[in-house]
C-alpha cells in the first residue's frame, strides 16, 4: 500500500454514496442503519464536516474511498443554563483491509485542522465502545481526549456486527483540540509518563474459564471487586480481544460490559477522569482514572 492517501472534504452525491458503502462495510450495517444520502447532503452544505480518505489502491467502484469521518455543529447547556459551542464528532470508519494503518489517526488530525480553521468551536465530543482497546488507546491516549461521561445503552438495541449481542454502553469523551494537553499528545516526540512510579491501584483478572475459538486469546475474566476509589489514581482492566470474547462467551462478553458500566460510573460519580490508555507490564491494558483536576505527575502536560 502507498502513502498517496489524500484526505479532504466530500464534494457530491456520488461521493456520498461511497460514504455509505464504506459504512455497510466497516460495520456489516444494514439500509436502516446507513446514514441517508439527504442527510449526509444537508451536513455537507450545513456547517457539517464530511472527510473522506482516498488511496491510489483503494476500491475503483468507490474511486479510491477507504476511510470516512462525519460531524457536525452542536450546542450544550452548562450548570447556568448557558448554549455553549461544541463540535459532535458522529462517526470514524476504515475498511477493514485498511486498518491498521494509522489513517483514524490522519482522519481525526484532519478534523482538527479544519475545525481550528472554521474557529467556531474548540470543544469535540464523540462516543464509542470503552471495550474497545484500540478506540481507547487512539481517543484518550493518543489525541489526548479524556471522559467524565458514561451513557448506558444510548443506542439501544443494535443488530450489526460490531455490536450485537449486548447493550450500546458508551463513554462520552471530550477532546479540547487547542488545549495544551492535546498540543502536547499530538507533539512528536513526547514523554509519556510512567503511571508505575506512583502510587497506583490496579483491579486485577483473573484467567477466564472458556475455550478460546479464535487464536490464542488467552481469554480473562473481569474483577469482581469495586475500586476503593481513595484518591490513589485508579488502573481499570480493558478485554484483549472484543471479538474473540463474543466468539468464545457471550456470558463473558457481558461480565466485561457490566464491569467496565459499574468500575467507570462508580468512579466518574466520586470525582473521577478518565485520563489514559496504556498497557501495563505484564497485565495488559489499562485504563487510567485520576481525581479530576489532580496532577499525579506535577506541572506536567500530561495527563
Amino acid at each position: 500500500m502507498s502513502d498517496g492517501i489524500e484526505i479532504r472534504p466530500l464534494r457530491n452525491l456520488e461521493e456520498c454514496q461511497h460514504f455509505q458503502e464504506v459504512q455497510r462495510r466497516v460495520w456489516n450495517s444494514d439500509d436502516l442503519d446507513v446514514v441517508p444520502t439527504h442527510v449526509l447532503i444537508t451536513q455537507m452544505k450545513n456547517g457539517g464536516l464530511l472527510l473522506g480518505a482516498f488511496a491510489p489502491e483503494g476500491p475503483p467502484e468507490l474511486d479510491g474511498m477507504v476511510g470516512i469521518l462525519l460531524g457536525w455543529p452542536g450546542l450544550v447547556q452548562d450548570r447556568e443554563g448557558r448554549w455553549l459551542p461544541k463540535h459532535c464528532s458522529h462517526m470514524v470508519g476504515i475498511l477493514p483491509e485498511w486498518q491498521g494503518h494509522g489513517l483514524g489517526l490522519r482522519l481525526k488530525l484532519a478534523q482538527r485542522r479544519a475545525l481550528l480553521e472554521q474557529g467556531v468551536a474548540t470543544w469535540v465530543t464523540w462516543t464509542y465502545d470503552p471495550l474497545q482497546r484500540v478506540n481507547g488507546a487512539l481517543n484518550i491516549h493518543r489525541l489526548g481526549a479524556t471522559c467524565q461521561t458514561y451513557l448506558r445503552n444510548v443506542y439501544g438495541v443494535m443488530t450489526d456486527a460490531l455490536n450485537a449481542g449486548m447493550p450500546s454502553d458508551r463513554c462520552q469523551v471530550d477532546w479540547r483540540i487547542d488545549s495544551r494537553r492535546v498540543r502536547h499528545a499530538l507533539a512528536r516526540p513526547r514523554q509519556d509518563p510512567d503511571w508505575t512510579t506512583i502510587p497506583l491501584q490496579i483491579l486485577p483478572t483473573a484467567p477466564a474459564e472458556v475455550d478460546a475459538k479464535e487464536g490464542d486469546a488467552n481469554l480473562r475474566r473481569p474483577p469482581e471487586p469495586l475500586p476503593a476509589l481513595d484518591g490513589r489514581p485508579l488502573a481499570v482492566p480493558l478485554p484483549e480481544s472484543v471479538s474473540a470474547i463474543r466468539a468464545t462467551s457471550l456470558e463473558l462478553l457481558l461480565a466485561w460490559r457490566f464491569f467496565m458500566r459499574q468500575a467507570l460510573e462508580t468512579s466518574f460519580q466520586a470525582g473521577y477522569r478518565l485520563v489514559d490508555c496504556v498497557p501495563l507490564a505484564d497485565q495488559g491494558w489499562h485504563y487510567i482514572l485520576v481525581p479530576d483536576g489532580s496532577a499525579p505527575f506535577g506541572d506536567a502536560d500530561w495527563p
